[in-house]
């Protein structure tokens, strides 16, 4: 049985590589050869990696922010910078992790469908958790999935037997990863305690409290709160939380998981978290605690998780409930029809994703004519402290101060727009005399950009996913209109097809 499992892992893995090789390819092709990921998240990671590297953490040298939504990815990207591999140091990390993933989930299968119909349902299986599009978001989601499947399967065998030795360390792994990882490594600890192994939950609950207080004791002696600002600012609950508004986080959490029953995803999230809740009682017993963590692990994800932006969020939730249910069928008494149902269901799951894969090279192009763009003119043409509210591409391997109007990348800006709002007074404070220029979407900002600014081009780009297809750039110091207009009259001829700048003139001070 291992050799058929081992054979089935290896020719679904090759099969999704050569997927996986043939959409790099074309994605490349659509930015000129160069690496450009489907997101500009992933080059915030880059950035902060930069800094760690240098001694520091945040976006600006001297400046301390949390803008990164995991403890330890912008860790795993320092030796590999310092190697040199710079841009392509997330997609190592990540396509090995989405690799990985395919192989221990071709393997959990594996037993249940075999042949060629054991092939389609591998690439079906790859599929449904985003396998060929997700490396290139460049983000740690596949290493956090992957690492929320080996906790369920160090699970299983610990329901069997002995607990596996990589099981605690993969528990604080999760949580290391992505904050996510809290609800998973909590239940499995409380079901390893209940399944008579507390000294080992008890370990476990020890790791991930020395790990959480090491953060939060960093994160304190920066003065910043105990979540990065990426994760409250994007999470209404989890700041709410942190700031001790219970009311407010219970009302958060209600309306996210009504939300999360929109999307397609939530649906069938809910619709296995019932099939898990049915199965944790009833089930044989090496089989409960992991359909309870199944349960715990959509459900937690139900209310404050979150769904989409290009099918990264949901994944390790929907690794964990293929890993639950591979686990369950695998103790079914095995009839005629099995794999074909199988087969199918897992067809249905990964359809929807091919829209996915399809969008992927142009999402990267779009990165490439807009957000490289800016970096270009920010770094190249016109190097002085610049404002943004899409922090990523323009401050990776940029030495000039750069200000993230969102709050993703300033704890400052963050904490001013939550009392007071996005607003004309908000921008003012927030730039000061501390940048030259800005280089923003209007639709963020409508009715909130100071009128004193003068907006003096505006980039017009393909929309990919992000939230414009147009750039405005604002002087800020109208005592350099002179050499902003040499330098974006510079700029205008070198950008590529399918990007233009337009000029515009400033109206009288």
């Amino acid at each position: 049985m291992q050799g058929v499992r081992f054979q089935a892992a290896v020719l679904v893995l090759v099969l999704w590589a050569l997927g996986f090789g043939a959409l790099l390819a074309v994605t490349l092709a659509q930015t000129g050869g160069m690496l450009v990921y489907t997101l500009d998240d992933p080059y915030i990671h880059l950035a902060l990696a930069e800094q760690i590297l240098n001694g520091g953490y945040g976006i600006n040298p001297g400046e301390f922010a949390a803008p990164s939504s995991s403890i330890l990815y912008p860790v795993l990207l320092v030796p590999l910078l310092a190697l040199g591999l710079g841009a392509w140091s997330p997609l190592i990390l990540s396509a090995l992790a989405q690799g990985g993933l395919v192989w221990v989930l071709a393997g959990l299968m594996a037993p249940l469908v075999r042949g060629r119909l054991g092939l389609v349902a591998g690439m079906a299986l790859a599929l449904a958790v985003n396998g060929f599009a997700l490396p290139l978001t460049g983000m740690e989601h596949a290493l956090h999935a992957l690492a929320s499947v080996a906790v369920v399967i160090g699970l299983a065998r610990a329901a069997a037997g002995p607990a596996p030795a990589w099981l605690l360390p993969v528990i604080v792994l999760a949580v290391a990863l992505r904050f996510e990882g809290a609800a998973l490594a909590l239940a499995a600890l409380i079901l390893l305690a209940m399944i008579g192994q507390g000294r080992r939950a008890l370990a476990g609950a020890l790791a991930l409290a020395i790990l959480l207080g090491v953060y939060g004791l960093a994160m304190r002696a920066m003065g910043l709160p105990l979540l990065p600002s990426s994760v409250m600012v994007k999470s209404l609950a989890s700041a709410a939380a942190v700031e001790a508004d219970w009311r407010d986080t219970l009302v958060q959490v209600l309306v996210n998981g009504l939300r999360a029953l929109g999307h397609r995803w939530g649906l069938i999230h809910a619709a296995a978290a019932l099939v898990f809740g049915a199965l944790a009682p009833w089930s044989a017993r090496a089989l409960r605690p992991v359909a309870a963590l199944g349960l715990a692990v959509l459900v937690a994800h139900l209310l404050v998780g979150r769904y989409g932006w290009f099918g990264r969020y949901e994944v390790y939730a929907t690794a964990v409930m293929l890993s639950v249910a591979l686990l369950a069928l695998q103790r079914l008494t095995p009839k005629p029809w099995h794999p074909a149902a199988l087969t199918l269901g897992l067809v249905l799951l990964g359809i929807p994703y091919l829209t996915t894969v399809a969008q992927t090279p142009g999402a990267a192009r779009a990165i490439w004519q807009q957000h490289y763009q800016m970096h270009r003119f920010s770094t190249e043409f016109y190097p002085r402290p610049v404002a943004v509210n899409d922090l990523g591409y323009v401050a990776f391997d940029n030495p000039a101060p750069v200000l993230d109007l969102w709050g993703l990348g300033s704890e400052a800006a963050r904490r001013l727009t939550q009392t007071q709002g996005r607003t004309v007074d908000t921008l003012r404070a927030l730039t000061g005399d501390r940048v030259a220029y800005a280089m923003i979407y209007d639709v963020a900002f409508a009715g909130a950009v100071p009128p004193e600014w003068c907006r003096v081009a505006v980039l017009q780009t393909s929309l990919g996913i992000a939230a414009s297809d147009r750039v405005s750039f604002y002087l800020i110091d109208r005592t350099d209109e002179g050499a902003i207009r040499t330098a974006l009259t510079a700029f205008a001829p070198s950008l590529p097809p399918g990007a233009s700048l337009t000029q515009t003139d400033c109206p009288p001070a």
